[in-house]
C-alpha cells in the first residue's frame, strides 16, 4: 500500500512539475537532442487514444529544470473524438538501453485534434537504478486517458 501511495505521489508531483515548463511551450521543428529518443510503438492506449512524441531530449541548461538538466521536450495530441485528460509515462534509459527510472506527464482538458507541448525532467528520486548523469535516452512507455 505504501509503495502504491509513493508511486501515486511521484506521478502527481511529476505532473505538476511538468506543468512548470508550460504545456504551451512550442518545440515545433525541434530535432532530436543528445541521447537516444524513442516513441514506443508498443504504447498502451485507452478507448480515447492520444499520440505522444518526444521532440527533443538531452542535457541542457534550462530556466526551470536548472543547469545541465536532462530535459525531455514532448507533445501530446488527442486523437480521440472528445476532449480529455491524458497521462503519459516516460522511461529514462542508460547507454545499454536499461531503464534507470521513469516519470509522467499530463495534458488536461485537451480537445480533439489539439496538441499540448511541454518539457519535463526527472527528479533524482525518480532515478533508482543509476544517476541522472547516466541518462542517454528516453522513451514513451504508456498513454492513458484519465477520467475527470
Amino acid at each position: 500500500m505504501r509503495v502504491g501511495l509513493v508511486a501515486v505521489a511521484a506521478v502527481l508531483a511529476a505532473g505538476l512539475l511538468s506543468g512548470c515548463g508550460g504545456a504551451g511551450d512550442t518545440t515545433e521543428g525541434a530535432g532530436k537532442g543528445a541521447g537516444a529518443v524513442a516513441s514506443s510503438p508498443a504504447v498502451k492506449e485507452s478507448a480515447a487514444p492520444a499520440k505522444v512524441v518526444i521532440r527533443k531530449a538531452g542535457f541542457e541548461d534550462h530556466e526551470v529544470w536548472g543547469p545541465h538538466a536532462y530535459v525531455v521536450h514532448w507533445e501530446l495530441t488527442n486523437t480521440g473524438k472528445a476532449a480529455g485528460n491524458f497521462y503519459a509515462g516516460i522511461d529514462f534509459l542508460d547507454a545499454d538501453g536499461d531503464v534507470l527510472g521513469s516519470t509522467g506527464i499530463t495534458a488536461d482538458k485537451l480537445g480533439p485534434g489539439k496538441t499540448a507541448r511541454g518539457d519535463s525532467a526527472p527528479l533524482p528520486a525518480e532515478i533508482g537504478n543509476g544517476t541522472i548523469a547516466d541518462i542517454r535516452g528516453a522513451r514513451v512507455t504508456e498513454v492513458e486517458r484519465l477520467e475527470p
